[in-house]
């Protein structure tokens, strides 16, 4: 007598896997989104950008027209070896985030400390509000 299981679905699997390696072909190719916090307080603003295997030299911050870009990429060699799934986003990734009128772009600082880019945008001191003299006739 043989030890055969019977399972008539079993070239579901087959199919599954084939399907999804044809889908996500090239999909590390494509431009990615890392996940980005934004947190405000008194003196400024936050943003804190997951970049998990991003090289820090691969990433670039600028400002324009108030407007902070963070953008690089994040790639790696899978040397020899033929993928059978791909589920981690590689390739170029850009975020583009609207500054408040009220930021210090002259005094951003950013510092990237485990694969987490951490900007501070400090609020200018023109934010601070002041009172305003009323003039007596």
């Amino acid at each position: 007598m043989s030890a055969f299981t019977y399972t008539p679905y079993a070239w579901l699997d087959d199919f599954r896997r084939d399907f999804n390696r044809f889908v996500n072909a090239g999909a590390e190719q494509q431009s990615w989104s890392p996940a980005v916090d934004l947190a405000e307080d008194e003196g400024g603003y936050f943003i804190t950008v997951d970049l998990p295997g991003v090289n820090p030299d691969d990433v670039e911050i600028t400002t324009h027209s108030q407007q902070l870009t963070v953008k690089g990429k994040r790639d790696w060699d899978d040397g020899e070896r033929t993928s059978l799934s791909k589920e981690r986003w590689r390739g170029d990734f850009v975020r583009r985030f609207t500054l408040p009128k009220i930021a210090d772009v002259d005094r951003i600082e950013a510092k990237y400390n485990n694969g987490v880019l951490a900007i501070h945008l400090p609020k200018s001191k023109d934010a601070e509000p002041r009172r305003i003299a009323i003039n007596v006739h």
